[in-house]
């Protein structure tokens, strides 16, 4: 377990979730975990790093699962000027929460920290909107689409309800919203005191991460980031992926 000097300010870090099976995705994976999928050459985990780089994010804990012999030889074969720590979750078969909650030994207490979906493939303008984004009254902020005619596969997408007089503010979130402002895009900033709301969910037998977001929006402490017509997408099935594939000069000329 990291020991931590808690009078030390420490960098920002990012949690990438790499735990999943992908399960909807595999005729095409062939048992590949998706973040190692290649997509205009690079693996999808290329793409998150490289959005670290240019952030100047130089830390990242990767929660693996699955395979997670495959996306540890992967990474520790490159030669990055990022710190990357690994983190081994035993039941990545279960909902995403208890993958961020494995992270939480490698996060100094106290400290805020990023998340994002090693799924989601997104530019690091919407990266860096979210890092920007103040938690001086949230627990944790989420980067949103209010452009939601554009959107892919919307009917998957994680909807998202926002006050009527401040967009900043999550008041509802659910796939299952019939009347909703914004799709969830897949990246966060939180308070060191989001692992405790993720604990507080568990005990209540609701271990996704979206559970713990439901227990925060009750406050009114979960924030959207607006991130205007930044680039993303969630690559959850073979449709989305041959969708990116088959787009992707135009997405990464953005």
């Amino acid at each position: 377990m990291p020991k931590f000097n808690l009078t030390k300010s420490y960098p920002l870090k990012l949690i990438i979730i790499a735990a999943g099976q992908g399960s909807r995705i595999q005729s095409l994976s062939k048992g590949t975990p998706k973040t190692l999928l290649k997509i205009n050459n690079q693996r999808i985990i290329d793409y998150l790093l490289d959005n670290c780089i240019k952030a100047n994010i130089r830390d990242c804990v990767v929660i693996t699962g699955y395979r997670s012999d495959l996306i540890e030889d992967y990474l520790s074969g490159l030669s990055l000027d990022i710190n990357i720590e690994f983190v081994h979750n035993p039941h990545w078969s279960k909902p995403n929460g208890i993958s961020v909650l494995a992270a939480k030994t490698a996060i100094p207490p106290g400290a805020e920290f990023l998340i994002s979906m090693s799924d989601h493939l997104y530019g690091v303008d919407l990266f860096q909107k979210v890092i920007n984004s103040s938690l001086e009254e949230t627990t944790a902020n989420v980067g949103l689409d209010f452009n939601t005619e554009s959107i892919f596969d919307i009917d998957d997408g994680m909807k998202v309800k926002v006050d009527d007089h401040n967009r900043k503010i999550i008041t509802a979130m659910s796939k299952n919203l019939t009347v909703y402002d914004a799709i969830d895009c897949g990246v966060f900033k939180c308070r060191y005191d989001f692992f405790g709301v993720l604990e507080q969910a568990g005990g209540m037998n609701a271990f996704s991460l979206s559970d713990a977001c439901n227990l925060l929006f009750a406050k009114r402490k979960l924030g959207g980031v607006d991130i205007g017509n930044a680039f993303w997408l969630d690559i959850d099935t073979e449709d989305a992926f041959q969708y990116c594939v088959k787009n992707s000069t135009d997405f990464f000329s953005q």
